[in-house]
Formats: C-alpha cells, structure tokens, sequence
C-alpha cells in the first residue's frame, strides 16, 4: 500500500488564522507529509539526545525537546526495527 502525500490544501484544512496554534501545527507527522524518515535522520536524533542527558530537566525547554525525540526514535524504531 503506498502512502498518499497531501496537498498542502488538505493539510491546511479546517486551519485558520485564528485556529492556528504552534503545538497544533506541530503535531503533524513526516508520514503525513509524504516524507519518510532516513537512517541519517534516525542516527541525528540519537547525537542530539545524548547531547542532552546531563542538561535536560523536566518542564525546561531542553527537557521537552528530548521527551519529543525520544517518542520520535520509538515511533522510528517501531516501525523500522520490528520485534
């Protein structure tokens, strides 16, 4: 089954400038767009959370980057390297 990419009308749909919202916009996935994560993306996010684990404290800037890249490489690695 090949994946559909979408037109950039269908993902702006129901979207407004008064309905826009940073998280919202956010939210949408690499899959989504038509766009597959490489192994080159998967080993940069790796680098970056490493460079995180003596820094990053929850409810700071840092710490909400990692819980997001961190949930980022399980998605990846879910799909990738199946058990």
């Amino acid at each position: 089954m090949s994946k559909k990419k979408l037109s950039k009308k269908e993902l702006l749909k129901g979207i407004t400038p008064k309905t826009a919202h940073a998280d919202g916009l956010a939210t949408v996935s690499l899959d989504e767009v038509g766009l597959e994560p490489s192994e080159s993306d998967y080993k940069a996010v790796l680098k970056r959370i490493e460079s995180f684990f003596d820094v990053a404290e929850p409810g700071t800037p840092e710490g909400d980057e990692l819980e997001k890249l961190v949930t980022w490489v399980e998605g990846y690695e879910e799909d990738h390297f199946p058990f």
